[in-house]
């Protein structure tokens, strides 16, 4: 019975998880004061919503704290071979740099 549980709660937590990922598409609104004299075709600025602002504050900023970390240590774990192979720069930004920017340097709720 116990596995039957454990497996009906992880096929729960999976729809949830699943389901929850079309959910930001459509979190984005526009400002019609940003968009009242401009022509159509202009790119008006897209503000995100507080529901995209908790999206990316409970689950994206979490995932990139741990690609932060995973980044950092596969860097670390590869740092001679890129020394070796002289890019040294490159790894570093794409997999340190970038991941720490991502996760702390950008405004909430813009990806």
């Amino acid at each position: 019975m116990s596995v039957f549980k454990f497996g009906l709660t992880l096929a729960l937590v999976a729809a949830l998880l699943l389901g929850s990922f079309g959910s930001p598409a459509f979190a984005y609104r526009t400002s019609i004061a940003d968009c009242r004299d401009r022509d159509y075709y202009s790119g008006c600025e897209k503000e995100p919503s507080g529901g995209m602002m908790m999206w990316d504050a409970l689950v994206m900023r979490p995932v990139g704290i741990v690609g932060t970390a995973m980044g950092s240590v596969v860097w670390l774990v590869s740092y001679p071979f890129a020394y070796l192979g002289g890019n040294t720069d490159a790894s570093t930004e794409a997999l340190v740099q970038n991941p720490f920017e991502w996760t702390f340097q950008r405004p909430l709720g813009e990806f």
